[in-house]
Formats: structure tokens, sequence, C-alpha cells
């Protein structure tokens, strides 16, 4: 299962030739599952056994700070991911995702609290959340501090992206009137030579 979970190789790999050849080489009792099985038993199970294991985990668990976030794809199907970060019994930090969902409501804080909610309560965390960190969303602050009367933070990262991007307002006139100069000398041969 390391080679779809970690490596992230398509379930396809099983049924190229090559692939098959080597296993076959290096091992020619082997017999390796299909698609199908990979897809229908193998990566359920595993899932089921990760699942289990983080439950377990997080049931010795006093606290845990929270981080989400909600972000629209390239095919524009919108998700929004939960992770836990905790301490465990040997004082190492540990990050779990708990939840990473297509999220097709209407992004309002209701409707992120409420999702939200059912990755608590589905994980028993309702009463270990020390503190949620997320973006500065006013729709993400208002579901997390009134609707889910749990303390929040701002990420720095995108206070000082904010930051940086407000600050950057007052130079984009001359940075739009330097890059159309360095097009046009671009695109004009004629214009370049009688610059150099």
């Amino acid at each position: 299962m390391l080679l779809f979970t970690h490596d992230f190789q398509p379930f396809s790999i099983v049924e190229d030739f090559g692939f098959r050849k080597f296993v076959s080489a290096l091992n020619p009792s082997y017999g390796l599952p299909n698609r199908k099985t990979i897809t229908n038993t193998l990566l359920p199970a595993k899932y089921e056994e990760v699942y289990n294991n983080t439950k377990k985990e997080l049931e010795g668990v006093d606290s845990v700070t929270l981080t989400t976030d909600c972000w629209t794809s390239s095919t524009t199907e919108s998700f929004l991911a939960v992770t836990a970060h905790f301490l465990d019994n040997k004082f190492e930090l540990k990050h779990r995702v708990l939840g990473c969902e297509s999220f097709s409501e209407r992004h309002t804080s209701a409707n992120l609290a409420s999702a939200i909610r059912n990755i608590l309560v589905e994980w028993d965390l309702e009463n270990k959340v020390l503190i949620f960190i997320s973006d500065n969303a006013a729709n993400i602050k208002k579901a997390i501090k009134e609707d889910l009367q749990q303390k929040h933070f701002g990420c720095y990262a995108h206070t000082i992206n904010l930051i940086v991007q407000n600050s950057l307002q007052s130079v984009f006139g001359i940075l739009n009137k330097v890059k159309m100069v360095v097009a046009y000398f671009r695109r004009n041969s004629a214009a370049m030579a009688k610059f150099f």
C-alpha cells in the first residue's frame, strides 16, 4: 500500500507490463492484486486501520490545536480541511488530518461551523480544543468564535501575506507600466535594437 499512499503511484501501475515483470523477477510466486482489489478491498482496509489508530491516539490526548482551511481546486470543487496538532505521551509533536472533505455548501459561518462541528464530534474533540488557527476571512473567524464558541488565532503567514499584498497596491500602477514597456521591447526587435 505504500506504493499508493506514500509514493502516490496510480492504482493502474499494477496493470503495467514493466511493473508486472519487475515484481515477477523479484518473486515469481507473488500474484499482484488487480486495480479493483486495491480500490475495493486493500485501500478501505488501510483507511480503517489508520482511522482506528488515529482515534485511539486522540483518546489519550488532553488537548489539541486545530488548523482549518477552505479552498477551491482548479476544477472549481471546494474543500474544507481540519488538522489536529498535539503532543503525544513522549512529548513529540504530532499532526493528523481529521477531515479533508468536499464542501459544496455556501461558505457562510453557519455552514462552516456545522461541518467543523461534525468533525469535532466524529473525533470526540469537542472539549479538547485549545485554539483554532485559520486564515483571517470573516466567515471562518465568525464560525470559530461565535458559532463554535472557540478561541481563534489568525495564521501568521496569511496575515503577513495580507500586509504585503496591501503594501504592493501602491506600486501596482508603476509595475504595470514597467511590464508594458518590457513587453513592448520584447515584441519589437527594431525598438530593442534602438534601445541598445
